[in-house]
């Protein structure tokens, strides 16, 4: 997308309308700001961060263990890895 905001005072900044519009952004909502290697990710208030542990526990005696959680991490750095390559190109 590329579009570039100004920082103002005590650290503001307003997200654009087309952007807010597409992720369905309003007034009030309560957004979560992460830091990832260099990067700020903002995630709008109906986002999951991590959906497989929303599933676990659904099915009777299945469980998200470690080993799919850390192939999950491993699959989003990767995505993550290449987005940024995109975006640096």
């Amino acid at each position: 997308m590329g579009i570039q905001v100004k920082v103002l005072q005590k650290g503001k900044i307003t997200i654009p309308v087309e952007i807010r519009e597409i992720l369905g952004i309003k007034e009030g909502d309560i957004l979560t700001l992460e830091v990832r290697g260099g990067c700020i990710l903002l995630f709008p208030p109906r986002t999951v961060p991590n959906p497989t542990e929303l599933l676990d526990g659904l099915a009777e005696d299945i469980s998200i263990g470690e080993p799919i959680k850390s192939e999950l991490r491993k699959a989003v750095a990767m995505r993550v890895e290449k987005k940024v390559r995109r975006t640096r190109e």
